[in-house]
């Protein structure tokens, strides 16, 4: 299950334009790239970081937790930077 705190969800949307409600589609991105987020995590929550594409947003960069075991918690969103879409395509090419 996908899942974020409404706040922060329309919070997102108000400064990146950018719905949680809309980005589930990320995870079946073959070509995504996914990291840690070891600046921002701490003893209680690992974050992670994946560049990927969506149906309605295009190339987009989300922040995101595990919760349990299955569970999966956005705790951000916006559009990737150009950075981001240099390595995207550069990982797209190699695979």
């Amino acid at each position: 299950m996908i899942f974020w705190d409404e706040s922060k969800r329309e919070q997102v949307i108000k400064d990146h334009k950018v719905d949680f409600a809309e980005i589930g589609d990320i995870f079946d991105d073959p070509f995504a790239i996914y990291f840690e987020d070891y600046r921002h995590s701490d003893e209680t929550e690992d974050r992670i970081n994946i560049i990927g594409f969506t149906a309605l947003y295009g190339l987009i960069f989300a922040v995101y937790v595990y919760e349990g075991e299955s569970d999966i918690r956005f705790i951000t969103a916006r559009n990737a930077e150009k950075w981001m879409v240099k390595r995207y395509e550069e990982n797209r090419k190699r695979l």
